[in-house]
């Protein structure tokens, strides 16, 4: 493969992990913001409702009705935090990190062999054939042997 399509498959494993992890963070965010409002309304509106059904249908004692209220509140809004907290990647994410992964280990591995053929074919290496070769000429010539 050449580098750049090694670089094209790099950025476009790059991007689609970055777009799984926008989707999975704005999924977290929303079930946040969910359990604060959530957890406000349920205290500003349901505490008097649910403070009165049980002080009155089912007897409790004031303190009893206000500790139920509570309670229920604090389930909700813990249930609701866990789920806004819950981190899982989805199969789709674990693919495009994986087809990153492979594709950056092949982009290093072509600029590994590029850099090693550059200095090969490069001005280093052609001091080096030049070098060889007087050698060579020197060892067969007319003029010197062994």
């Amino acid at each position: 493969m050449k580098i750049a399509e090694l670089g094209k498959a790099t950025v476009q494993a790059e991007l689609t992990v970055r777009r799984e992890m926008a989707i999975r963070i704005g999924r977290q965010v929303a079930f946040l913001v969910v359990a604060g409002v959530f957890g406000l309304l349920a205290i500003l509106s349901g505490h008097a409702l649910l403070w009165a059904f049980a002080y009155q249908t089912l007897g409790f004692s004031v303190l009893g009705a206000a500790i139920l209220v509570f309670a229920v509140d604090a389930v909700m809004a813990l249930l609701f935090l866990l789920l806004g907290r819950r981190s899982i990647m989805t199969a789709t994410e674990i693919r495009a990190r994986f087809a990153r992964e492979h594709a950056l280990n092949e982009l290093r591995q072509a600029m590994a062999i590029t850099a090693v053929t550059g200095a090969i074919a490069g001005p280093v290496g052609r001091q080096a054939l030049r070098a060889l070769m007087h050698i060579v000429r020197t060892l067969f010539g007319r003029k010197g042997g062994i």
